[in-house]
């Protein structure tokens, strides 16, 4: 037994994908480029997915599933002006967790992942209502309209994400640390 060779997982098949998919081109995932990457046959890769669509999906769905969990913590306590900041940090490593192509190339991803994106991004606009929400009943924010200003600081959020993702930038997530600044002060 090769003992440098790295014991082969489902988390390190999907780390392999999003290694190859940092590159910024969905097509560059295919499952020859990942077994290669990952000094592998295509028969074991087969043991763990059974298609390069269903290894981005169980990413997509665990990246999901994290930033969900994160924000039902985040709306546990705080004031509302912490938990949006903190909601803005949760996008930011929600969009760390995703590989370059998912975020530039959304309209090359299988369906499952398009659905899945959506619906976390349905859990953070509906977690900015909540907060803005709270926040004008707590007197912390005054603005007529809470559910216009959480689908504006969604949208800010996935629009920061893409262009920084875009753009090459390796912390792409990090950006949004000084969405909140820019939001606050227009609602408080």
């Amino acid at each position: 037994m090769d003992v440098d060779r790295p014991r082969m997982s489902r988390e390190r098949i999907l780390e392999g994908a999003a290694e190859i998919l940092d590159s910024g081109r969905y097509a560059d995932l295919t499952v020859d480029a990942l077994a290669r990457s990952l000094h592998m046959s295509k028969s074991t890769l087969y043991k763990y997915f059974s298609s390069k669509e269903e290894v981005v999906v169980a990413m997509v769905d665990e990246a999901c599933g994290a930033a969900e969990a994160e924000i039902e913590r985040t709306l546990a306590g705080g004031t509302a002006t912490e938990q949006l900041t903190e909601l803005a940090h949760i996008v930011g490593r929600h969009g760390q967790r995703l590989p370059r192509a998912v975020l530039t190339q959304p309209e090359r991803l299988p369906l499952p992942c398009g659905q899945r994106l959506a619906q976390t991004r349905e859990a953070f606009a509906n977690a900015a209502f909540l907060l803005v929400e709270r926040g004008v009943e707590r007197k912390e924010f005054e603005h007529p309209d809470p559910r216009l200003v959480a689908v504006a600081f969604v949208a800010a959020a996935q629009a920061v994400l893409a262009d920084a993702a875009r753009s090459g930038l390796q912390e792409y997530g990090a950006k949004l640390e000084y969405l909140p600044g820019l939001f606050l002060p227009s609602i408080g």
